[in-house]
């Protein structure tokens, strides 16, 4: 008897791309390990930042007041926006290495690598700012002020002595690390996306993992 075509239309297909138990548990100590690698590296990260950033010139005077200087604003921003795409950067760099492991494609390693790059550039940011203060030029540099423009008014006078040094980087906020974290996971699925598979071309079974 003749299949009818109509009806074969309508069998269901075995699914593709379902990881089995053991498959999940076969990626978890792998991942685990890769994460462990993924975050010492943010101490990498943590000194380019530290290397790069631009410190803020501050003059201060005998009396002990300080004050940035006004083309130096903008270096706090600046500071802050390297790390940011510094971070970023790195994120995506794990994530697009990350995806190059065929057999341990899938959600363990999307979860472990979203993980292991935030707390990267939590790392990165703790041992950045502790690197900056050394790294940072500060040797004082005396100069003399005019009294004018130091206190705002018409008055004239002598020039006041003061001190210019320069304060080191810091990083303006906290949620900066999570570039790192959102970066990987992107480029993780935007390579999920492309390759346009269900199973994303991963062998059946856990497998051995091939050699670099």
């Amino acid at each position: 008897m003749t299949p009818d075509p109509a009806v074969d239309e309508f069998v269901r297909e075995e699914p593709r791309g379902v990881l089995a138990r053991e498959e999940l548990l076969g990626d978890l100590r792998p991942t685990l390990v890769a994460m462990v690698a993924v975050a010492l590296s943010g101490v990498v990260l943590g000194l380019i930042w530290a290397l790069v950033a631009p410190g803020q010139a501050t003059v201060t005077t005998a009396s002990g007041a300080s004050s940035p200087l006004a083309a130096e604003s903008d270096h706090v921003f600046d500071a802050t926006a390297i790390f940011f795409l510094l971070a970023a950067a790195y994120g995506v760099v794990v994530g697009v290495l990350a995806w190059r492991r065929v057999t341990r494609r899938g959600p363990v390693t999307l979860l472990g690598i979203g993980v292991a790059t935030t707390a990267g550039g939590w790392v990165a940011a703790f041992v950045g700012t502790r690197l900056a203060g050394p790294l940072t030029d500060r040797h004082p540099i005396g100069v003399l002020l005019d009294r004018a423009e130091a206190s705002g008014s018409a008055a004239g006078g002598a020039p006041i002595p003061a001190t210019l040094s320069t304060v080191p980087p810091t990083i303006g906020s906290f949620w900066t690390v999570l570039a790192a974290g959102v970066g990987a996971v992107l480029a993780y699925l935007l390579c999920a996306i492309a390759l346009g598979e269900d199973d994303m071309c991963r062998p059946e079974g856990p497998g051995p993992e091939p050699a670099p």
